[in-house]
């Protein structure tokens, strides 16, 4: 009898449930990289070359994800498909890490049908596409005021402006509409544009501080007509 209830519960105890290594990391890039795509079709702000910079995460999860099956007895199946799908996400992480650093440190610039012009008192450009960056620096004096008109359709366009010491006075993302920005001191300041896959244009116009007002010319004495027993002095000669 005991026998029989030793082979009972035996039969009855499940087994370790196996699990081949690297399907939950697998799942976890599959959701994070559809999640990433629909957000760059609905928001186009969203960029995202932030999912190739966090591609060391793949590693990350996937030694995480061995270390604790391994430790909480589970049984991890290793087999050809299972080394397989290390590869294969091992190959994706160093693949996406090489764009990212490409990205960061390579100049990219894709400017299509553009037109730029730039001197003193304006700087305006307008583009079919425009994905990248452009600065220039204007001489502006205190009081002036920067008109900004940008007009934009599909991506987005960013502003930055600073002073010959640094400090920034203006910073728009996305830059849109028309904007006047008063200029606190005399001194260089250098305009700073980016491009986001932008069509469009932009210009930077320098108004200059009015010029003060004229003193307002004195009013002619007023004469007095002369009354009827007055003689005009033309009348006294004659006589």
């Amino acid at each position: 009898m005991e026998t029989t209830e030793q082979t009972v519960q035996a039969v009855r105890t499940p087994e370790p449930r196996q699990r081949r290594v690297g399907t939950f990391t697998l799942g976890i890039v599959l959701v994070i990289a559809g999640a990433g795509m629909l957000a760059s079709m609905f928001w186009p702000q969203f960029r995202p070359e932030w999912l190739l910079k966090a591609s060391p995460c793949i590693l990350i999860l996937l030694g995480i994800e061995t270390l604790l099956s391994a430790r909480s007895g589970g049984r991890v199946k290793y087999d050809w498909l299972g080394m397989f799908l290390c590869f294969i996400l091992t190959g994706a992480a160093l693949c996406m890490y090489a764009a990212a650093w490409w990205v960061v440190n390579m100049d990219y610039q894709s400017l299509w049908d553009a037109s730029r012009w730039a001197n003193e008192d304006v700087y305006e450009m307008t583009y079919s596409r425009f994905d990248g960056g452009d600065s220039h620096t204007m001489r502006l004096e205190a009081g002036d005021v920067l008109r900004v008109e940008a007009a934009t359709y599909g991506g987005w366009l960013e502003a930055e402006i600073i002073d010959e010491n640094g400090n920034t006075i203006f910073e728009a993302s996305p830059v849109s509409g028309d904007q006047d920005i008063p200029i606190p001191r005399t001194g260089d300041y250098t305009i700073m544009v980016w491009g986001h896959r932008a069509g469009g244009g932009f210009s930077f116009v320098r108004v200059p501080a009015e010029a003060e007002p004229l003193p307002e010319e004195a009013a002619p004495p007023e004469i007095e007509p002369y009354s009827d027993t007055e003689t005009a002095p033309e009348a006294e000669e004659l006589s």
